[in-house]
């Protein structure tokens, strides 16, 4: 994916992977997720949580704090949660070339 995409550094299939979630969840289909919707769509794939986990994931995604969550603030969340991630990863396991010795 280009870095002047807004959804860098998310490659093309996890950008299709994280919007067919946001539509799973947003079962009315009008654009937002609200934390009642959040927990149907957990209880209809038999994902164990409690109210509090999903009032904590809803109140990070939610940047405009309305009460529900946009797709644009969901991918926001998704990108930043990869990057974290994937910089995680790189400190883990460094590059051959990053820990050879000059």
């Amino acid at each position: 994916m280009a870095k002047n995409s807004p959804h860098y550094p998310l490659t093309l299939e996890e950008v299709e992977e994280i919007t067919t979630a946001f539509k799973e969840f947003d079962k009315d289909s009008n654009g937002s997720i609200t934390a009642q919707e959040m927990r149907e769509c957990l209880n209809r794939t038999n994902i164990e949580h409690d109210n509090d986990e999903v009032d904590s994931a809803m109140k990070s995604m939610d940047s405009n704090k309305d009460g529900k969550v946009t797709f644009d603030e969901y991918m926001s969340f998704m990108v930043k949660l990869v990057t974290e991630q994937s910089h995680k990863k790189e400190r883990k396991h460094p590059s051959k070339q990053q820990t050879k010795k000059k």
